[in-house]
């Protein structure tokens, strides 16, 4: 049998192709910020950034990653309170409040929550392996989560909460969720999110008003009389049909009946609770997601431009420190949100497929360690850690490609983002944790 001592401890592939992610980030960073003022304050702090990450890695593979799961409830309370702290003393940014503000550099918490967040959910799962298997189980798990998710919308910063959704659910599906409660999930989140979709709907074109059922959609989207006369209407509703049902087959429970009214009520007051949040420039990513033509010079413009850059490069690009597009200012955020579209027009189609590539070589080896972790909670570490990569790679990628409004999403360990950053790097110092500390093989 083959002991600890003498097998590798590090994964080096895993490490080689975070070191070309984070050397073709910091190549796109560099030339996309060398003609703004503020050039030597963000190239400065993305290298202290990765300075401290690699210290956090070498920390957390020094540490047994085991003493996570010991003290997981208490560092997930920790983040719970820097999450409180942010809104009382945090600094508005791009009209979210969730900066602390220091003297040298800022820090977002909700960076370091998420992997809190993933740490006390793997611990859960860890020590109740067939807990998703019902509802009880299910309902804490979601309980845990819950205060993170609230503490992030009244930021509001709904990228981070959307960013969280892929980890937890990679978790669910690693861990045995009965499906049917993946589809009644499925179908709370829909309906939360027609509420303010049709808020979006009208603003895009408010003759749609001059529709009966939308206006009612429209009317019932604020929390008023209105809403709870639609809630009693549903519930006699809910129950007529289960009458008919009922008599159709006895064997349908009133329990069923309960349940879906329970789904579409709750969606529904949650969506009323994320419109309340959603401030005005939130509103113009979202109409500019789905028509970005109609305000090329205001909401559609981001999108536009970053389109443009990333199809100017063609084949092998216009040559690193050469993209007029990014350097040039037309791509707004090309350090964060759109650094991909820097990369094509500079390094062209090769140097995307280099970040793709060197993505799925990085997401795939998380997923190997995964399956030759000693125990259970190194699994679940590595299901989420894996999950929330994949989130970054698919959103970011996605807002550039059309496939989401532009979200304010970075990618992880390409994109300028000191705290990201950091967090990335403590992410892979866990996973290199478990793979040095990996179950004997021989």
């Amino acid at each position: 049998m083959i002991t600890v001592e003498r097998k590798k401890k590090f994964d080096w592939v895993l490490l080689i192709f975070v070191g070309i992610l984070i050397i073709i980030g910091s190549i796109a960073i560099t030339s996309s910020t060398i003609m703004l003022y503020s050039k030597e304050r963000i190239i400065k702090t993305h290298f202290l950034a990765i300075f401290l990450g690699f210290l956090g890695m070498l920390l957390m593979w020094v540490l047994d990653y085991d003493i996570l799961d010991e003290y997981s409830y208490k560092i997930y309370i920790f983040a719970l309170i820097t999450l409180v702290l942010v809104l009382i003393f945090g600094v508005v940014d791009k009209g979210s409040r969730s900066w602390f503000r220091l003297p040298f550099f800022s820090i977002q918490p909700s960076e370091f929550a998420r992997i809190s967040l993933i740490v006390v959910l793997s611990s859960y799962l860890s020590k109740n392996r067939d807990a998703l298997e019902n509802l009880g189980g299910i309902i804490k798990a979601l309980f845990i989560s819950l205060p993170f998710f609230v503490l992030m919308m009244k930021q509001p910063d709904f990228s981070g909460v959307m960013i969280t959704i892929f980890p937890i659910a990679v978790m669910f599906i690693v861990a045995g969720v009965n499906l049917s409660y993946i589809y009644a999930f499925g179908t709370y989140i829909l309906i939360m999110l027609l509420v303010p979709f049709i808020g979006v709907i009208v603003n895009l074109y408010p003759n749609s008003l001059n529709n009966q059922f939308i206006e009612f959609l429209y009317d019932i989207s604020y929390f008023n009389f209105n809403s709870l006369i639609f809630i009693i209407i549903l519930a006699v509703l809910m129950f007529i049909l289960w009458k008919i049902f009922h008599k159709l087959n006895p064997l349908i429970h009133f329990s069923y009946m309960v349940m879906i009214f329970l789904i579409v009520v709750s969606g529904y007051l949650s969506g009323i609770f994320v419109k309340n949040q959603i401030k005005d420039y939130q509103y113009k990513r979202i109409e500019s997601f789905i028509h970005p033509d109609k305000d090329p010079k205001g909401s559609g413009y981001n999108i536009i431009q970053a389109r443009v850059a990333l199809g100017s490069g063609g084949f092998k690009g216009k040559g690193i420190f050469h993209g007029s597009q990014s350097r040039l200012g037309f791509v707004p955020e090309r350090h964060t949100d759109f650094i991909v579209s820097v990369i094509g027009e500079e390094m062209g189609f090769i140097g995307v497929i280099v970040i793709f590539a060197s993505y799925i070589v990085f997401i795939n080896r998380i997923r190997k360690i995964a399956l030759i972790s000693r125990n259970n909670f190194g699994y679940f570490l590595c299901c989420g850690f894996a999950g929330l990569f994949m989130g970054y790679f698919f959103v970011n990628l996605g807002m550039i490609l059309g496939f989401f409004p532009v979200a304010g999403i970075p990618l992880a360990m390409v994109s300028y983002g000191g705290s990201n950053m950091v967090a990335s790097l403590v992410i892979i110092g866990i996973v290199e944790s478990i793979y040095a500390r990996r179950m004997a093989i021989g």
